[in-house]
């Protein structure tokens, strides 16, 4: 594995070496293919529940059905996999691969895998949380919006950074076993043992390729061990750092340069 912190700028990295040697690409998506700002609101009693967010642009969709003529394409996200099914279903399905909630799901070839196992214990202890965040946002509705449907973690849309929220996992994580991490839209809340990196080794060893064959790309801390996986690219840098970077640019997602870019080797 290559290890990260580096930061070079994209343009460093060898048309001539992808074309030649890289055989997979994983994406994440919010902020990084599909622009952010995603729309949640749940009622109190949790009986209503209204989501909104972005698809892949016309463009992109046009880059990723060409760029994966040479390459597989790996999508990593801590969404659930049936709205990743749902933000995707324009490039699904040959040569894609869909990793949800943080590394605990992939669907690959037609079936679905859960990479993690959990006992009775650890999902009485985020039932615990749970129930406590749905207190909290009795007390501050306009702060607490609501939680995404998930099988195995939290996630839970906020206003902004909530103390509470982390106080409320200690509270109920005597073990230290769990995450608590800010997306910038609320929190994710799973167990530390599974993160984007598990499904990544799942998939190398399912395609039969090295680390250093693939590219991986985020913007965030649940991107961090997945950055460290063979050439890491963030496009966002100031957040989280990688081998390479795409620096923010107006108008345009990091993961779309990076898409062109791909194909711009590929199709030399």
């Amino acid at each position: 594995m290559i290890s990260n912190g580096i930061n070079k700028p994209l343009e460093k990295l060898d048309l001539d070496f992808i074309k030649n040697k890289i055989k997979a690409v994983t994406f994440d998506l919010d902020g990084v293919i599909v622009p952010t700002g995603t729309f949640l609101r749940e009622s109190v009693d949790g009986t209503e529940l209204t989501m909104r967010t972005h698809k892949l642009s016309k463009e992109t969709i046009a880059i990723i059905k060409e760029l994966k003529k040479y390459v597989w394409i790996n999508f990593s996200s801590g969404r659930a996999l049936l709205y990743l099914e749902h933000m995707l279903e324009d490039i699904l399905w040959d040569k894609v691969s869909l990793i949800a909630e943080n590394g605990n799901f992939i669907l690959i070839d037609g079936k679905v895998e859960q990479l993690s196992l959990y006992d009775q214990s650890y999902f009485q202890k985020i039932t615990d949380i749970r129930n406590d965040l749905k207190k909290l946002k009795e007390e501050k509705p306009d702060s607490v919006y609501g939680f995404e449907p998930k099988h195995v973690i939290i996630t839970v849309h906020t206003a902004k950074k909530m103390p509470e929220i982390e106080e409320i996992v200690k509270k109920h994580d005597k073990e230290e076993e769990l995450y608590c991490l800010w997306t910038s839209e609320g929190y994710d809340i799973g167990h530390m043992k599974t993160n984007k990196l598990t499904a990544l080794l799942y998939l190398a060893k399912k395609l039969k390729i090295k680390p250093e064959q693939m590219i991986t790309t985020g913007n965030n801390l649940n991107d961090k061990e997945m950055l460290n996986f063979g050439i890491g690219i963030s496009v966002d840098p100031e957040k989280v750092s990688a081998e390479y970077a795409i620096s923010p640019k107006k108008g345009e997602l990091g993961g779309e340069i990076l898409a062109k870019y791909l194909l711009k080797a590929m199709a030399r």
